[in-house]
């Protein structure tokens, strides 16, 4: 076998994977957005957790410590965003009408349904922050 067919072998090799290796992630990402909000604030908590104890390399002391600081400043966003949804829905809804005027029905029809999504996914916050005051206030 000579160096040329081995070196373009390798070099083939090398790119099959470096391609497998995009679609693969690309895959992944997909699926990570289709999913991501299947679990609702709960599972925004999992992945923030996940994320901190991969990037700082956590011990599980430090998890249990770290987890009811993690979930205490997520409820206080979420009331944030819960005192300010009014405003957020008179906003949101100026620019859909604006975004409708210049969309086919059949894209106004799709646009409908990502803001029923959005409505849906707010809706889930505040039913969790109310549940979490809720039981709050029972361990209080």
């Amino acid at each position: 076998m000579s160096r040329t067919t081995l070196w373009s072998g390798l070099i083939v090799l090398f790119l099959a994977g470096a391609l497998m290796g995009v679609v693969g992630t690309s895959f992944y990402y997909q699926y990570e957005d289709e999913h991501r909000w299947d679990k609702g604030p709960v599972g925004r908590q999992e992945r923030i957790m996940k994320r901190l104890t991969q990037e700082l390399s956590l011990a599980p002391s430090q998890q249990a410590e770290i987890e009811p600081i993690v979930k205490h400043a997520h409820l206080e966003i979420l009331q944030v965003r819960v005192r300010h949804q009014p405003d957020i829905d008179r906003i949101l809804g100026l620019g859909m009408e604006a975004l409708k005027a210049k969309l086919s029905p059949e894209q106004q029809t799709k646009l409908d349904r990502l803001h029923v999504q959005l409505q849906q996914r707010w809706q889930l916050n505040r039913d969790y922050l109310r549940s979490a005051q809720d039981t709050m206030g029972r361990k209080e």
